[in-house]
């Protein structure tokens, strides 16, 4: 192919042949028909339950013409990931609906379809299908993501009760950060350490969805509520919340952040923690245990190589609260909102 080739110069079935027949994996279970076909056929065991989630990224909402299409072949996968992961299922399949304009080059489609092989190879997912189509307006994005789990033991949102102790995986405001420095708006980062920035930037590129964690609450059967923390942790707080009928006191000082999300709040604290929980994207999961549950967690944690933390408590007065050394705190933007 010539360096100015575009989508049009294969059609729509050279370019399945050409840029995505290849995300399909031999070493996943329960395709009985993937690409090719007028439907996917999954197999699903009769001993376990089907999960089923879907997103969408369109240009010039959740990305730019010019990001690193492999980055958000990537991050297109693994948010979608993240979603299976909060229910406690293991990822299996995924479809691919695409739209894009006649004139797109074909190096970027290529290059799509790199991060989501790379996704899809790191999580062991396989492509079994989707659609290709035409337009005169943005590039858009939708995958729709399939996953297995036992027999009613999904992870819900509802089932936190009053007296459970909250937890999140990982630390918060790194992917906030990230996109804040690739926006160029912020000066402190701009002073950072080139390998702080990085992480920053990976964080924000090529989440990590914790799809090992959601399956080992599920097999420990600790877990009463759980949530992907993607609107930001006080909005997926509050979503968690919400569901289960209750409400729960959150520890400022217990978040955890990463070295260079701690250097960057420094000295100015109260103007920049709000960034850091309600920005969003984390992809961190946030659940609820019983008190005599917890005491698992360390094990876990050293076994998945995964930090645990604390961070607050679970009430019955159905709101959700931060906390600053016993004092309560508010902030204007709660979390992401599409509308």
């Amino acid at each position: 192919m010539t360096n100015d080739a575009t989508v049009a110069s294969l059609g729509e079935f050279g370019l399945i042949d050409h840029c995505f027949k290849t995300l399909e994996r031999t070493d996943v279970p329960g395709v009985g028909m993937g690409i090719g076909d007028d439907a996917a056929v999954f197999l699903v065991p009769r001993t376990q339950d089907l999960l089923a989630t879907t997103d969408t990224l369109v240009e010039g909402v959740h990305f730019v013409r010019d990001a690193d299409p492999r980055d958000l072949g990537w991050k297109a996968v693994a948010v979608n990931l993240s979603d299976i992961a909060a229910m406690g299922g293991e990822p299996r399949w995924y479809l691919l609906s695409i739209t894009l304009p006649s004139s797109t080059p074909l190096a970027w489609v290529e290059r799509l379809a790199l991060g989501m092989n790379e996704a899809g190879a790191r999580f062991r997912v396989t492509l079994a299908g989707g659609n290709t189509t035409r337009t005169d307006g943005p590039i858009v994005l939708t995958i729709n993501m399939f996953g297995v789990v036992g027999h009613e033991r999904s992870l819900l949102r509802a089932g936190a009760a009053a007296g459970n102790r909250l937890f999140v995986s990982g630390t918060i405001g790194d992917a906030a950060l990230g996109l804040r420095h690739l926006l160029g708006v912020d000066e402190t980062l701009r002073r950072m350490d080139p390998a702080a920035i990085r992480f920053l930037m990976e964080r924000h590129l090529r989440p990590m969805p914790r799809t090992d964690l959601g399956l080992t609450l599920v097999d420990a059967a600790i877990a009463r509520a759980v949530i992907d923390v993607s609107d930001g942790l006080l909005a997926d707080a509050q979503h968690l919340c919400r569901s289960s009928g209750v409400g729960a006191d959150i520890d400022l000082r217990r978040i955890p952040l990463s070295p260079p999300a701690r250097q960057w709040l420094e000295g100015s604290e109260h103007d920049r923690w709000p960034l850091l929980l309600t920005g969003g994207e984390d992809y961190e999961l946030l659940f609820a245990v019983a008190p005599g549950a917890a005491d698992q967690l360390p094990a876990i944690a050293a076994r998945l190589g995964v930090t645990l933390t604390e961070i607050g408590i679970v009430t019955d007065r159905k709101e959700v609260r931060l906390l600053d050394n016993g004092n309560p705190l508010s902030f204007a933007v709660p979390g992401f909102r599409h509308f």
